[in-house]
């Protein structure tokens, strides 16, 4: 099970080749898909509105399941 961890662990996966090196078909390079995973770094991608639509959407998906945010 610790495996498992490590190698689904976000500094795993954004070391991989393919991920550093990688491209998509469109040409952008694959990294895109990792941010620096630093708390309140959303702030330098996200607008107040988008942050708003996201929490909604958040609250509207796990309505009912216990969880609160």
């Amino acid at each position: 099970m610790y495996e498992i961890l490590i190698i689904c662990s976000l500094e795993n996966l954004s070391n991989l080749k393919v991920n550093t090196k990688g491209k998509l078909s469109s040409g952008e390079e694959n990294k895109v898909f990792f941010r620096k995973g630093k708390v309140g770094d959303w702030k330098n991608y996200f607008t107040i509105e988008m942050n708003e639509k996201l929490n909604h959407i958040i609250e509207q998906k796990f309505e009912g399941s216990g969880l609160r945010f």
